[in-house]
């Protein structure tokens, strides 16, 4: 028995961490990450809501001792480590400042703990858009801000009431520096090799932050974390945990600027953070279908990570690949390329004109002068007085880009809604704007945009900034548009300046469209045009039904890169068709019934909506029938999904830059006539009758003078999804023979009529 217990002592084995995990061992994960963000606010946001995190995890451990006993839990250790630590830009000196910022504007954090046990979106996940610490601080929720503060001075900072942070240099123990507040016992240890060198940065750099002490007679503290009666709470250092220190207490990890080439370092920290006793020593966390009621056990069980900088996220999904484990937003990823189906005679199609580009002679810089704010005459419609170029709209997003990976979430769970909040600047607080800078600063943007024809007019920026606010959505926390102060007043101006250059530029795009788009010329449509799709890239989940998707999918390819389009056409999978209509100009075209249902993602979506589908499904089957045969005679018919940006597509800005979805061609092959009809199925319910894409129809016409060549045609159509008696916002003003005079046809009739209809427009239409 002795030499078998010598024995065991000696043997080491491989044991996966696949395995590991799988098997229940060690920690639940959820790590966060701040990238780039040279905001000072929103990152002590972020170090408060890490810092909140801890200290619900101190207290469930200090109130509930004696319930979690069984369990093993150890007091929990907030550990930071940073890549920099005498440098001129420290991280060890960021996390410093973070604590001093903590005690000193006690009133901006008792604001930001209140809105983070509330439950009020304060950061959200960059994915998903979700407020990252949803119901994370459920134990906490319906407490004060201020109850909760002045707990955490007492269990994390040592201290009964509020005082400032002081540096301590630890003469008699080299390499450790103690954190204390006011005269309270050291509540943190900051473990480096260079500890004089990081003091005297902290000296020169301090700005009044947090007060500096020298101790000649306090002993080393590093060895004293794991005692049981240690009153240590956070631990900071650069890279030392990673070398052989070892300790159960680590609860929550702070990285700053670590993981982009620390390598093996990476996953040794991963490894200090979810190691864990468990109940019984098995070293296991606890099934959650075991997890005792009211202990809020999860929470410390589960190791917190926060990276400011820190390629933590990428490093440990690489580590998890290696061990063989998915990692719960990892992909397996599928270039699906498709087939050409191009006639051998050459179809007709548009593009830009040259010379009326940019800079070009007859180009939009040289010959347009607009001013902001205004939209030219030659731009609105003379008969509803409306512009005919889409409104633009400024979506400014001011949440914190949080990226998110947690242990226990799932790929296939529902959608989540999104917390942001919106908001509006305030027009009082636009009195005091300093509207010299907001003019100075709008000129400058245009001047480094090189928009030299743009004029943009001080008191008209001012009257427009002053009127209706609905061109622009700003997603905001409620808290950061209450003005106190006149710092409140200079942020909101800030925020102005943000929204007026990204308006700017998107009014500047859009008459220079507009203008360029008045100029087309014809050219034959070629395998390179840009609406001719070459591949769908697929983003498929490595789970059972994932793979069963990849290996039908693995099918298709082959046999659409045989050229088998019958065969093709014939292929289905579970909430999934590949549409092969023989007349469409490549295939397949990819429809989805339910796409969060689906274990894959798919980029582009062949459609975007059910009346899409309906009308190839429509088109396919009518020119197949007797009753197309007849209609369509002795021409060819020809369709293609039209691409939906401007360097790949056909666009018409002046109807509301509108892209319709697809191409239709009927070719006179003796005489060598076309008829090119630009098609956009849609549902119409909520549509605004004088909306400038319902008069691409007349539009269009004018395109077609401009070209001068007899042997073509164009036409536009919308098919109506929703039937006549369905659309709101009619007011009585207009009749279905009024929208079907405007090429609205409507596919509740049937694909018989409506196809009819719509071919026999093409070839009769003036």
């Amino acid at each position: 028995m002795a030499m078998r217990e010598i024995y065991a002592k000696c043997t080491a084995f491989d044991y996966s961490y696949k395995f590991f995990y799988g098997d229940g061992y060690g920690k639940e994960f959820l790590i966060l990450n701040l990238p780039e963000d040279d905001n000072a606010e929103r990152l002590a946001l972020y170090f408060t809501a890490c810092l909140l995190s801890f200290y619900q995890q101190m207290r469930l451990w200090e109130t509930q001792r004696a319930a979690l006993t069984d369990f093993n839990i150890e007091k929990p250790l907030w550990v930071f480590v940073g890549n920099k630590v005498s440098d001129d830009d420290s991280d060890i000196l960021t996390v410093v400042r973070f604590l001093a910022d903590f005690l000193n504007h006690s009133d901006r954090t008792l604001t930001w703990i209140t809105d983070l046990i509330a439950d009020r979106s304060q950061i959200v996940d960059e994915r998903t858009k979700r407020n990252i610490f949803e119901k994370r601080f459920l134990p906490l929720m319906g407490e004060s801000a201020e109850a909760i503060f002045a707990d955490i001075l007492l269990r994390l900072f040592n201290v009964n009431g509020p005082q400032r942070l002081k540096l301590v240099n630890v003469k008699n123990s080299k390499g450790e520096l103690a954190l204390r507040v006011g005269d309270g016992a050291p509540f943190g240890l900051i473990n480096i090799g260079d500890d004089s060198g990081f003091f005297t940065l902290a000296e020169e750099n301090r700005d009044d932050a947090f007060d500096l002490e020298e101790d000649a007679f306090g002993g080393a503290l590093f060895d004293t974390i794991n005692a049981k009666d240690s009153r240590l709470n956070v631990l900071i250092g650069s890279r030392k945990f990673t070398e052989g220190w070892s300790s159960w207490r680590v609860s929550t990890m702070g990285l700053l600027n670590m993981g982009t080439g620390e390598g093996s370092q990476i996953i040794q920290l991963f490894g200090r953070g979810v190691r864990l006793k468990g109940r019984g020593f098995s070293l296991k966390r606890t099934p959650k279908a075991e997890l005792p009621r009211g202990l809020h056990l999860d929470k410390l069980e589960t190791l917190n990570i926060f990276g400011v900088r820190a390629d933590y996220m990428a490093k440990f999904k690489d580590y998890l690949r290696e061990e063989g484990i998915t990692p719960t937003d990892e992909i397996i990823e599928l270039d699906f390329p498709t087939r050409a189906n191009l006639p051998a005679k050459s179809l007709k199609t548009l593009r830009l004109k040259d010379g009326y580009k940019d800079n070009q002679k007859l180009g939009f810089k040289r010959t347009y002068f607009p001013d902001l704010y205004e939209i030219p005459a030659a731009f609105i419609d003379p008969e509803t007085k409306r512009s005919k170029i889409k409104p633009p709209h400024v979506v400014v997003d001011l949440y914190p880009r949080i990226q998110a990976l947690s242990s226990g979430e799932s790929r296939s769970a529902p959608k989540p809604k999104d917390d942001r909040q919106t908001g509006k600047l305030s027009t009082e607080a636009m009195r005091f704007f300093d509207w010299d800078r907001i003019f100075v600063a709008v000129q400058e943007f245009k001047l480094l945009s090189s928009w030299s024809n743009l004029r943009v007019d001080r008191e008209r920026l001012k009257a427009f900034c002053l009127g209706d606010a609905s061109w622009y959505t700003l997603f905001v926390p409620a808290s950061e548009l209450v003005i106190q102060r006149l710092d409140d007043v200079r942020r909101q101006e800030d925020i102005l300046i943000q929204l007026l250059t990204d308006f700017t530029e998107r009014f500047y795009q859009a008459l220079k469209n507009a203008y360029e788009g008045q100029f087309y010329e014809v050219i034959p449509l070629s395998a390179d045009n840009g609406s001719m799709l070459k591949l769908y890239h697929f983003e498929i989940e490595d789970t059972d039904d994932g793979n069963t998707y990849l290996q039908r999918l693995e099918i298709l390819q082959k046999i659409v890169a045989a050229g088998n389009i019958g065969e093709a056409g014939e292929w289905n999978a579970n909430q999934m068709v590949a549409i092969c209509f023989d007349r469409h100009l490549y295939y397949p075209l990819f429809h989805l019934a339910a796409t969060d249902a689906l274990p894959f993602k798919m980029r582009p979506l062949a459609f975007d909506g059910d009346s899409e589908v309906c009308f190839v499904r429509d088109l396919e089957a009518f020119y197949r029938s007797e009753a197309g045969k007849k209609v369509i005679g002795g021409r060819s018919l020809y369709l293609l999904r039209n691409a939906a940006t401007k360097d790949k597509g056909i666009g018409f800005a002046t109807a509301g830059n509108f892209y319709p979805d697809f191409l239709l061609w009927l070719v006179d092959d003796v005489t060598g006539k076309q008829w090119l009809s630009f098609v956009d199925p849609k549902g119409i319910r909520n549509v605004d009758i004088d909306h400038p894409k319902l008069r691409l129809y007349r539009e269009i016409k004018d395109v077609e003078k401009q070209l001068k060549d007899p042997n073509l045609t164009l036409n536009a159509f919308i098919l109506s999804g929703t039937p006549f008696t369905d659309i709101l916002n009619l007011g009585g003003k207009v009749t279905q023979a009024d929208l079907e005079d405007r090429h609205v046809l409507f596919m509740e009739k049937g694909a018989t009529n409506y196809l009819t209809e719509l071919l026999n427009l093409c070839t009769t239409a003036v």
